[in-house]
């Protein structure tokens, strides 16, 4: 069975293979050359300055949010603990007054989090797009200066051979144009 699945497998990949293949009148002293490179788009942003310090900025930030919100979950877990204690003193009425607005600052506490929690994704992924841009911009510059007609993620390749690999290349280059982006 494996074998037959195997098969299987090689002659629908060798029918899309032919399938994809762009025809190109040769002539008979030319030699067949692809124009393809490929890059390690983890290793790219593992290296990239920008990158980093984006990374970096983001965490700092996100770390003094959260230190703002323990703070403020603190307050309102004394506040609880005081009530608990007035629960006797206090009549019923003003009791349950007061058990429904701490309710309602735990609520917009939550609310709160939630909703900077989703700005700071915004952020960073604008953040992201930028430098991502910035990458295409020199991908672009290295395949045209290499004359390469196709630059492929090396994570879509089976095989790559050290030739058309672009990664360094890359790196150096967006390093370059690209040391550092503020966080918006």
């Amino acid at each position: 069975m494996s074998k037959t699945f195997l098969f299987f497998f090689i002659s629908l990949f060798l029918t899309f293979v032919q399938a994809q293949e762009k025809t190109v009148p040769s002539k008979k002293n030319e030699s067949f050359k692809t124009g393809i490179g490929v890059v390690d788009m983890k290793k790219i942003l593992a290296q990239s300055t920008a990158y980093q310090g984006l990374v970096d900025a983001f965490e700092e930030k996100r770390r003094k949010h959260r230190n703002n919100f323990t703070k403020k979950e603190d307050l309102i877990r004394d506040e609880e603990s005081k009530l608990s204690k007035q629960k006797n003193v206090l009549t019923k009425e003003v009791y349950a007054q007061k058990v429904k607005d701490l309710n309602k600052k735990i609520n917009e506490l939550k609310s709160k989090q939630a909703v900077d929690a989703q700005k700071f994704e915004r952020e960073f992924e604008i953040s992201t797009n930028k430098i991502q841009g910035a990458l295409v911009d020199v991908l672009a510059k290295i395949a045209n200066s290499n004359k390469l007609e196709l630059v492929l993620a090396k994570s879509q390749a089976l095989l790559v051979g050290k030739d058309i690999d672009m990664t360094d290349d890359a790196i150096k280059e967006l390093n370059k144009i690209l040391p550092k982006i503020s966080p918006k």
